[in-house]
């Protein structure tokens, strides 16, 4: 073995050990985080402390049955007032808002996690779907947007915003 090799190994031993502190490091930010909050606020804990944090569900895409689908976690939310499903020019766009509805002056908080405001997740569509196929629903604190697999002729295509009506308390239909 020539010191080239030698010298090869010693240097990914080196990178994989910073590798590692460097991974050690990020588990600890995260750890500091979930405690006491961001960095900012852990130099300079008054500020801010209960300064609203802007709402932004959490959201996973992925594939069944080939069709595309969408769940977007929002608990506390009425669909029917606070939730828009649009798709527009290929991208599917929902929006909402999460309001306080109560406001409580008696109480004094020491701490508040729940996030509240309006918010938008858009999400590429693949092209030549049947846009007037996709559907939504919402039961359980969970909105769930299926974009069925399906080629259109191009002609087809809708050009113009379309609105998807949310349905709630059941799950979609598989479309036809």
């Amino acid at each position: 073995m020539g010191s080239k090799d030698l010298m090869g190994k010693e240097v990914k031993k080196m990178l994989d050990f910073w590798d590692e502190i460097a991974a050690i490091e990020r588990r600890m930010d995260d750890v500091v985080r979930g405690f006491l909050g961001t960095r900012a606020r852990i130099a300079s804990p008054a500020i801010g402390q209960f300064a609203q944090k802007p709402f932004v569900p959490r959201l996973d895409v992925f594939a069944r049955d080939d069709d595309l689908v969408v769940k977007l976690e929002l608990p506390g939310i009425d669909p029917e007032k606070d939730v828009s499903v649009e798709v527009r020019e290929g991208v599917l766009v929902i929006s909402g808002e999460r309001r306080h509805e109560k406001e409580i002056k008696e109480e004094a908080y020491y701490r508040m996690e729940a996030s509240y405001g309006t918010f938008e997740r858009q999400i590429a569509i693949p092209e030549g779907v049947d846009e007037s196929r996709i559907s939504a629903t919402y039961a359980e604190g969970v909105l769930e947007v299926v974009v069925p697999k399906g080629a259109v002729k191009e002609a087809e295509k809708a050009v113009e915003a379309r609105k998807i009506p949310v349905l709630t308390g059941k799950k979609p239909a598989k479309a036809a």
